[in-house]
């Protein structure tokens, strides 16, 4: 009996960043490719939102690192995206007198410190300089597909090799940083090079962003260094983008369709099918059936596994396995439209365009490490912090379009929301969460909560129910020891590939998992690839 013949090579589920650049590769190579997004609009978590007419802010993420290669390779310059590049990295401001700001020039920053510690002052440059080149180590390790430990080949040892050689480029004080510094406490890190506070908690904050882990959590250097590989500035990797993150998306889509693909919104998948221990298409949710050759989740791969395949299909000590990977979302996403400039502590007696400039990169406020250990341990013991530490963005200062003349938006991290213990996530009231992030927004600059117009409180909660994020966590798991690299979703399969032949992962739960980069959609569309070689090879 002849084999009906497949609606599609290639289906992609979830039209997040990666997704979009998965489908763009695989149609780019020749494949028939239908993108299947149940959201009304493309991204997942590289969005804008209108908040009220005239005022759009960043829906969740609010930076971008796109990799320049994968970039390159789509031509996403041609799509119209525009990279912006503030004059600061961060600002923090103080309880009392001036602030501090990492400026663009760390010759600038070096002076600014100088007001803190001439110790730091002296050092700052020497650490960048190191964090450069340990994240240069770590970039080209992100930017390689992992190898599988357990069943080493050829490709394999190749990726471990080429890994040894960059490390072996590092110098050996350097080498030996880095070796420490994956399982140190990001507290202790920071420590080693750095006595001020401000500039403590400024770059200790960002090893425990979006991850149930504090500053003084063993494997928390990790997460700093895996996300500081991006570019940027450690403590504040990526860069805001011209209209948005939601920009990006749109850009993506538009390569999509150039290249060939097929996307459908609002269209959600129901069922992966899988025959006889292959996959064989997906069931969307209006009851119709597609087949295809190859399913590409870009899902993370808890949901993937677990609800969209049939029990059936995935052995017990597997399913075991994905539960066990840790997803306990503490973020907390807050947007406003507000009615002037917010003016922080420490900027009152510059000028409006000085006071511009120090806020143009990303805002952290917390006072010191203790109290944002302090955070983490409510959270642990399942409350809402008390005085949460906030990172805020002002992106309608480099961007006067996202607002009105003189009016602005502001996107806000806080952390951290109740950590869910035994599977169970505590209850959280979003508007209480917000009017404690507001409040502390409000103890930096004084009258901010007089100047707001509108909000959004994004959760938890509503990161798993509204955006597909498991257990709410930006990351699709945590970026920890071991849940990244060649354990990323998990050991034996970190090559994107799935026990099932034909279903692969592109998400962000796959390596590298790092953001908004577009590397994990990458990497995942070189292993369709290399593996439709090799099928036709035989």
């Amino acid at each position: 009996m002849a084999s009906v013949p497949h609606t599609h090579d290639a289906v992609v589920i979830g039209a997040g960043h990666n997704g979009l650049v998965t489908a763009t590769v695989l149609a780019k190579a020749g494949l028939k490719t239908l993108v299947l997004e149940r959201a009304p609009r493309v991204g997942g978590c590289a969005t804008t939102t209108d908040l009220v007419p005239g005022f759009r802010c960043p829906t969740l993420a609010h930076r971008v690192a796109f990799d320049r290669a994968v970039a390159r390779d789509l031509h996403l310059e041609r799509q119209g995206i525009q990279i912006i590049e503030p004059p600061a990295h961060l600002f923090a401001p103080t309880d009392a007198g001036p602030g501090l700001t990492l400026w663009r020039d760390p010759a600038r920053t070096a002076r600014e410190l100088e007001r803190f510690s001439m110790r730091d002052a002296k050092r700052y440059s020497a650490f960048l300089v190191s964090i450069a080149a340990l994240a240069g180590v770590i970039r080209s390790v992100q930017q390689r597909s992992a190898p599988r430990l357990d069943e080493i080949g050829m490709a394999d040892l190749a990726t471990l090799l080429r890994t040894a050689r960059q490390f072996r480029t590092l110098n050996a004080t350097d080498a030996y940083r880095l070796v420490r510094y994956l399982p140190m406490s990001v507290a202790d890190m920071v420590g080693e090079w750095f006595e001020s506070e401000p500039l403590k908690v400024s770059i200790a904050a960002g090893g425990v962003v979006a991850s149930a882990v504090g500053p003084r959590s063993g494997g928390s250097g990790a997460a700093l260094l895996w996300l500081a590989a991006q570019g940027g500035h450690p403590a504040a990797p990526g860069w805001p983008v011209r209209g948005g993150p939601g920009a990006v998306a749109e850009a993506l889509l538009r390569a999509a369709r150039a290249a060939g693909a097929e996307v459908r919104l609002s269209s959600g998948v129901q069922r992966i099918l899988v025959r006889d221990g292959r996959v064989a298409g997906v069931v969307l949710d209006s009851g119709a059936e597609l087949t295809a050759r190859l399913v590409v989740s870009n899902l993370d791969p808890r949901r993937t596994l677990l609800d969209l395949v049939d029990p059936v299909e995935v052995a017990p000590e597997l399913r075991e396995r994905l539960r066990h990977i840790r997803m306990r979302g503490t973020l907390i996403k807050v947007n406003y439209a507000v009615s002037s400039m917010p003016v922080f502590r420490g900027t009152q007696s510059v000028d409006a365009a000085t006071r511009a400039a120090m806020t143009s990169g990303c805002v952290r406020l917390c006072s010191n490490l203790d109290a944002l250990e302090r955070a983490f341990d409510q959270a642990k013991d399942g409350q809402l912090s008390d005085t949460p530490w906030v990172e805020l963005t002002i992106p309608s200062l480099t961007d006067p379009d996202l607002a009105p003349e003189g009016q602005h938006v502001v996107s806000a991290y806080a952390a951290y929301a109740p950590i869910a213990r035994g599977g169970t996530r505590p209850t959280l009231d979003p508007e209480v969460a917000a009017d404690r992030v507001t409040s502390i927004i409000t103890r930096y600059a004084p009258r901010f909560d007089t100047t707001i117009i509108a909000r959004q409180v994004i959760g938890p909660h509503e990161l798993e129910r509204d955006y597909g994020l498991t257990g709410g966590h930006a990351f699709h798991g945590e970026l920890a020891l071991d849940q990244i690299f060649a354990a990323r979703p998990l050991l034996g399969w970190a090559r994107h590939r799935t026990p099932i032949d034909g279903l692969y992962l592109c998400g962000a739960g796959t390596h590298p998992g790092n953001g908004v980069t577009g590397q994990s959609g990458a990497l995942a569309a070189k292993e369709v690839l290399a593996a439709e070689r090799g099928r036709r090879e035989v």
